[in-house]
């Protein structure tokens, strides 16, 4: 999954960025499957607009609606640089071997271990 475009970048109230993207493919369950193995997930499958949520701890927050190429993630503004490394190799590894998810696995580990150095 590649970013065509930025749409929208603001500032939350509780000092998180905000990023709107267009991507190249649509949303379908697939991607909330594949997105599930690296954090929590709320999916409300039932709405006439299905829309899920996707958490992952200390670095972002991704929402969106299944069936659309548009996606909002919400970065946590004290470790943005780490997670958007992340999140652009979480979007490169979409429908991509079991090494390129075994690359996001280990990118995490990293990230994780840096990030905790903060948190002390």
């Amino acid at each position: 999954m590649k970013i065509i475009k930025e749409v929208v970048s603001e500032d939350c109230f509780d000092g998180n960025f905000i990023k709107e993207y267009i991507v190249d493919t649509t949303i379908t369950d697939e991607w909330i499957i594949y997105l599930e193995q690296f954090g929590t997930m709320t999916f409300l499958k039932n709405l006439e607009n299905p829309f899920y949520s996707f958490d992952k701890q200390f670095f972002f927050t991704i929402k969106g609606i299944l069936n659309e190429n548009k996606i909002k993630v919400i970065f946590r503004r004290n470790t943005m640089d780490k997670s958007k490394e992340f999140f652009n190799l979480l979007l490169h590894s979409y429908k991509g071997s079991i090494e390129d998810q075994k690359k996001v696995k280990y990118l995490e580990k990293e990230i994780l271990k840096e990030i905790s150095k903060h948190l002390r």
